[in-house]
């Protein structure tokens, strides 16, 4: 399970449970659209990144 929070705009840190590393990344950018600051996602193994971090680490192919 990947772990997903951040800070919403007024100020509370939210924390949003994830199945796949997929889904991990489209809520990250689902928060960033809300305006949520200091976004993180925590991988199965507890290690925490920044959402930036994780999505470099997913190797995304752009189709480019």
């Amino acid at each position: 399970m990947f772990t997903v929070k951040g800070i919403d705009p007024s100020g509370r840190v939210m924390t949003f449970a994830c199945g796949t590393d997929e889904q991990a990344m489209e809520k990250t950018w689902e928060l960033a659209r809300r305006g949520f600051r200091e976004i993180m996602v925590a991988d199965p193994k507890g290690k925490e990144m920044s959402a930036a971090a994780f999505e470099r680490s997913l190797d995304i192919d752009w189709g480019e």
